[in-house]
């Protein structure tokens, strides 16, 4: 069944909250760091470093201690949602049972409808309540239910500490002589061997179960059944060990003493406990398997603990930099739908990038650990910013956004410089669409468009396509024809560019390899009408005239 809206919400905000402790963690770090370098410093300055970082310490470590406790809080409210919605198939299930009963019976199908019967007596077991306000769950209180009668007169229930968040198997029912201590965690014990006997207080109508308040007293009836097994003790510690309950140098050495080992049999027993009660109150399971057949097949910590850490970023802290982003680069603000559209896709990237840590215990009993994985960085960040950027160009005005002086507008300038220097001709609005495109690319330089006007030009002057590079463009090669034409048609040379008919003429040469060279563009120019008007151009022709007078003698 897929995750309600409800469950994906509660797991967004789990995912969040551990990875505000990842952050916070590392803070805690370097504040204890901090603490142990000013240490044994009685200079006043260094008290007050040390006391200072103190401070931030418990101050992180209450947050931190605030977050698990909500953390496991979620835990449980996700194990309620997951059990209500087992609870409902369950009921929706019985009522098509229901329906399909009455087909059978109304068409006489014996057999069908007396197998029908016996599923929905099943089903409805799983669902039905006590009138026993104290319990929830199957009313199974018969002779044969050996488990039910003893959970019910001790009134056992799963229960959650609101402080630590833990939840453990308890008794409400505190009168209960040998449960006396009923705000602790009580444990529920089966052995294998039917036949195994007690004298110890807990034990109930069924020879193999034992129930009991006191963890010592389950420990030592677990291993006197250990001690009678063929595996021995060492069966015992091998189970736990294959679960990740006790690291290699306790299996091996059989440490009962050890806290390694209490700690990892008082887990399992927590979780068993909890199991057998649920499995009794939800689905009306009679006879609960053995605690050791629990630990081979079920026991659902086995293997390495793995941890998936999330970036969240919320939502008025994405606006806020939308927003930033937008003035920085289109001179204006972000609208409403390009808001929703941004947070929109920065969620579905955060989600999809994740930092996985698989904790484990190693040979000493210590925990290693193994990162993979990585959050989103400012460049993706980035990225996508420019192609909401992008998207916002396409239809603005061109004259609006160059004038503005945003970094956009730059970048048009920047396109149309770009392609006047190859000789490339195009407009505005051209620019602007090269410059939208890149941003709705995520790409942060114009390095792409620049390539593409570069083998534009190479195109357009076949002539000169193996001189042209990103080294060498149009207007370097123009330079000496602008100085001439500065010299002969007396045009500043600054007024001349690449674009300029005559420039034009010299650059593409009748298709002829190679520009023009320099003497036959100096004869070109003084072909040119504007040579007639020049300085230079009326003292030729006054020379010649000179000349040809002193030719006939007419002047000296």
């Amino acid at each position: 069944m897929a995750e309600s809206k409800a469950e994906r919400d509660l797991r967004d905000k789990q995912r969040g909250l551990k990875a505000l402790n990842s952050r916070d963690a590392a803070s805690m770090e370097l504040q204890r760091k901090s603490m142990a370098i000013w240490d044994n410093d009685n200079r006043p300055s260094a008290v007050a470093r040390y006391n200072a970082a103190k401070a931030e310490l418990t101050k992180l470590d209450a947050q931190v201690t605030t977050r698990i406790a909500e953390i496991k809080s979620i835990d449980t409210q996700l194990s309620t949602i997951a059990d209500t919605v087992k609870k409902q198939e369950t009921i929706k299930k019985l009522e098509e049972k229901k329906k399909e009963l009455k087909r059978a019976q109304d068409t006489l199908q014996r057999d069908k409808a007396a197998t029908l019967e016996t599923e929905i007596a099943a089903l409805e077991q799983g669902t039905a309540t006590t009138t026993d306000p104290n319990i929830v769950g199957p009313d199974t209180t018969r002779p044969d239910d050996p488990y039910g009668n003893a959970a019910r007169a001790r009134g056992l229930a799963v229960v959650r500490d609101p402080q630590s968040g833990k939840s453990y198997l308890s008794s409400d029912n505190a009168a209960t002589p040998d449960y006396k201590g009923a705000a602790q965690p009580h444990y529920v014990w089966l052995s294998d061997k039917p036949e195994f006997k007690s004298k110890l207080p807990g034990f109930t109508s069924t020879p193999n179960m034992f129930i009991d308040y006191s963890y010592k007293n389950i420990e030592a009836k677990i291993l006197e059944d250990a001690k009678k097994s063929p595996d021995g003790v060492q069966g015992l510690f091998d189970r736990l060990y294959k679960a990740d309950l006790i690291s290699k140098g306790t299996r091996d050495n059989l440490r009962l003493d050890s806290n390694e080992f209490t700690i990892g049999l008082g887990e399992a027993l927590n979780s068993y406990s909890k199991k057998v009660q649920r499995d009794y109150d939800v689905n009306g399971i009679k006879t609960p398997i053995s605690f050791n057949k629990y630990l081979d097949t079920e026991y659902k910590a086995v293997g390495p603990q793995v941890d998936y850490n999330y970036k969240t970023t919320l939502r008025p802290t994405a606006d806020s930099d939308l927003n930033r982003f937008f003035m920085e680069n289109l001179g204006a603000g972000a609208t409403d739908e390009q808001l929703d559209e941004y947070y929109k896709e920065l969620r579905a990237l955060e989600k999809k990038a994740y930092l996985k840590t698989v904790s484990s215990k190693n040979d000493t009993g210590g925990t290693t650990q193994n990162q993979a994985g990585e959050f989103i960085d400012n460049n993706d960040v980035l990225a996508l910013q420019r192609k909401i950027a992008g998207k916002a160009l396409d239809g603005s005005s061109v004259d609006a956004i160059v004038k503005g002086g945003a970094k956009a507008g730059q970048l048009i300038n920047g396109v149309l410089a770009y392609a006047k220097r190859y000789g490339v001709s195009i407009s505005n609005k051209d620019a602007m669409d090269y410059v939208a495109g890149e941003l709705k690319l995520g790409q942060a330089d114009m390095a792409k468009v620049n390539a593409k006007l570069l083998a534009v030009s190479k195109a357009t002057y076949n002539n000169l396509s193996d001189v042209l590079s990103e080294d060498v463009s149009l207007k370097d090669l123009s330079y000496n024809y602008k100085r001439s034409m500065q010299d002969i048609l007396e045009i500043d040379a600054n007024q001349v560019d690449v674009m300029d008919k005559t420039i034009q003429t010299a650059l593409k040469n009748n298709g002829n390899k190679g520009a023009m060279n320099l003497t036959e563009f100096e004869k070109l120019l003084k072909k040119d009408a504007r040579w007639g008007k020049t300085t230079n151009a009326r003292e030729t022709a006054t020379g010649y005239a000179n000349s040809i007078l002193r030719n006939f003698g007419l002047v000296s």
